[in-house]
């Protein structure tokens, strides 16, 4: 009983976190990663493009195809993860390749996005993002990556002595066409 009642109190915590992981605010830094989601978001829409997604976790692995998707709502995490003008200061900004790839990183415990790495280069978006958050009590960390194939989202959570971890969502892009069952 005492198992199962640390596990929803577990269970509880993680959801608590997951709603006020990041934060979303009106005022945007980057309208460029906005404008560049969105022309992939209607890529994806205006082609055949559908959805075999793997999840893994604690050695259960499972593969779901999905015929028909709401790309807004399934790449809803990476187009909401934005760095805010009032805290544009706090990281470091590389840009390369002529403008066609930035890379903000902090090392500030205020802020839980870490690195957030984006690229246009070639017509191609591909993005990279690193999210930490932690106290003495739990320690969460998101690493999340997008490109013209797919997405990665890898969770490793930790919560203290109730609750630890490790799940990853894949998720592949194909054209109907090509699809198998």
């Amino acid at each position: 009983m005492l198992l199962i009642s640390m596990r929803f109190i577990g269970i509880v915590f993680i959801i608590l976190f997951l709603s006020g992981c990041y934060e979303i605010k009106s005022e945007k830094s980057n309208l460029e990663i906005e404008h560049l989601y969105e022309s992939f978001i209607n890529k994806l829409n205006s082609s055949e493009y559908k959805l075999i997604k793997y999840t893994s976790s604690k050695g259960l692995d499972d593969t779901t195809y999905l015929d028909s998707i709401d790309w807004n709502q399934e790449l809803k995490l990476f187009t909401e993860l934005n760095i805010s003008k009032s805290q544009i200061d706090d990281y470091d900004i590389i840009i390369s390749k002529n403008g066609c790839e930035k890379k903000f990183q902090t090392n500030s415990k205020k802020h839980s996005i870490k690195k957030y790495k984006y690229s246009h280069c070639d017509g191609n978006l591909i993005v990279f993002i690193d999210i930490t958050k932690s106290s003495p009590l739990y320690t969460f960390s998101y690493h999340l990556e997008l490109n013209n194939k797919g997405y990665l989202i890898h969770i490793k959570s930790d919560v203290g002595m109730a609750y630890e971890a490790d799940y990853k969502v894949e998720g592949k892009f194909i054209l109907s066409k090509t699809i198998t069952h």
